[in-house]
């Protein structure tokens, strides 16, 4: 895993986190700077930390992926360089041979002897598809987990699957604590799949599934 020299944090996510006590505070920028250079994880051993981890790591992947994509496009564009420099040299190597051989046939001591063809070498190039990969904690943009009724209302974005018992869900979104609430957005923007396999919102809060999925035991 390509190493960062610079990095960003996702300030949002980190002002949340840094209401937590100090000593867990530095234990997860000390994770995230040893993810972000030696591409290790480590094990805070916290819900709600491991939560602001994931966000934030999937962030710098991003910066790492976009930061690989230059490098890469960087040494297209070198090769492309080289290969119009040496069909350069090599097209004015042929117009001197060309010119050289029409002063040799002109030449009154001239034999009958043709020159041989210069062959030009192909060149190729080709240009680097580039793309900008979005980290998923951009969702956490306009999430603000203080606010039951709008946080509710992103929840319900994030995670579609509603079904018949919405103010049921709404009930238990209300009985969480910030932390509960900022951990269970951030895990249902980590869900992928059939929606059909997925059991709908209010099953998902009542039981906590973001905290079973994510402990120990289950990893």
């Amino acid at each position: 895993m390509k190493s960062l020299d610079r990095f960003q944090f996702l300030a949002n996510v980190l002002i949340v986190a840094c209401a937590r006590p100090n000593a867990e505070v530095g234990k997860l920028v000390k994770a995230l700077v040893t993810y972000a250079t030696e591409g290790t994880r480590t094990d805070l051993g916290d819900l709600r930390l491991e939560a602001y981890f994931d966000l934030i790591a999937q962030d710098l992947d991003s910066q790492r992926m976009a930061a690989e994509q230059k490098s890469r496009k960087c040494s297209e564009s070198a090769k492309c360089r080289t290969a119009r420099n040496n069909s350069s040299a090599n097209s004015s190597a042929k117009k001197a041979n060309t010119a050289s051989a029409t002063n040799v046939a002109n030449s009154p001591n001239a034999t009958n002897a043709k020159p041989k063809a210069m062959e030009e070498a192909p060149t190729e190039s080709s240009d680097a598809n580039t793309s900008n990969d979005t980290g998923i904690a951009e969702g956490f943009n306009d999430f603000n987990a203080c606010d039951v009724t709008s946080s509710f209302e992103r929840m319900k974005e994030c995670y579609e699957k509603i079904g018949d018992n919405e103010s049921q869900a709404f009930g238990v979104w209300q009985q969480l604590s910030e932390d509960e609430r900022t951990s269970a957005f951030a895990y249902a923007q980590r869900l992928q799949g059939d929606l059909s396999s997925r059991t709908y919102l209010y099953v998902y809060l009542r039981d906590r599934e973001w905290a079973k999925a994510t402990s120990p035991v289950n990893r």
